[in-house]
């Protein structure tokens, strides 16, 4: 009996999903129940959507499968090991990754995976956040945001005092605490960013430029929320603060659309 390329396919997909299957649930239980992550389940269905609106391209492309594939399934396979034996789920998603860029190799070669480069690019934005990297960003971002915010008040002209990261407003006192250092906002920004510009823009480095703009876009506009929070008392907790969170990304959201507008005239000036 014959076996088809389909099925090699889906036999390689079953096997990844099988062997990975607690890596996978660990990601998924980390995009429901980490705020930080919310976006983490748009990730996959994002990344088959690209593949899928793409099937003419690398549809075309030669097959030729490589013995690398191989040698990067064994590299995967090792990491999978070690963060069975302590690795942690970090380490584990970056082996499910090296895993499918393997199997990748050994069904499709060299070509393919170019081809999908983006999406793999894009499977990034599902990693769990790495402990080490995030608890040395997340003091300083925290101040950070409590710095701009009091700068913001007092350029409006109210009157606050800030005592590390406490702002004191008329006797009103908000913390900037951990959920408020902004990188909720770098992560779900930087990925839509991203798949803003691959849709509306076929030029690659508009995909960097909106990445790189979300930096400064994020930080600011959490800063923003944290001054209306110490303004405003009503804005500290509960639903209002929920709301006023909401508010805030939707208007990051129209200064990204800004920032590519603003890159592609700028390009267009200096290459007309």
């Amino acid at each position: 009996m014959r076996i088809t390329r389909p099925a090699v396919v889906a036999l390689t997909a079953v096997t990844l999903l099988l062997c990975y299957a607690g890596t996978i649930q660990g990601m998924a239980g980390q995009w429901v129940t980490d705020e930080d992550m919310g976006h983490g389940a748009l990730v996959p269905l994002v990344v088959l959507w690209i593949v899928w609106r793409e099937r003419a391209q690398w549809g075309a492309l030669p097959r030729r499968p490589t013995r690398w594939g191989f040698a990067i399934l064994g590299a995967g396979a090792a990491m999978q090991i070690l963060a069975l034996v302590g690795g942690g789920l970090f380490a584990g998603s970056v082996a499910l990754l090296v895993s499918v860029a393997g199997a990748t190799l050994c069904l499709g070669g060299w070509p393919l995976l170019r081809a999908w480069s983006f999406p793999f690019l894009l499977t990034l934005f599902m990693l769990p956040k790495l402990d080490i990297v995030y608890s040395q960003v997340t003091l300083p971002l925290q101040l950070l945001a409590s710095r701009l915010a009091a700068g913001l008040l007092s350029l409006g002209g109210v009157h606050v005092e800030l005592e590390g990261n406490i702002l004191n407003v008329g006797g009103h006192r908000v913390a900037v605490e951990e959920a408020c250092n902004g990188v909720r906002y770098l992560l779900s920004l930087g990925f839509i960013g991203v798949v803003f510009a691959y849709m509306v823009d076929p030029r690659p480095w508009m995909r960097v430029a909106l990445l790189v703009s979300v930096v400064p876009i994020a930080i600011i506009a959490n800063a923003c929320r944290v001054a209306a929070s110490a303004w405003i008392p009503r804005l500290d907790s509960g639903m209002p603060h929920m709301l006023s969170g909401v508010f805030v990304f939707l208007v990051s959201l129209l200064a990204l659309g800004m920032a590519r507008e603003v890159f592609g005239r700028v390009y267009g000036r200096c290459h007309g």
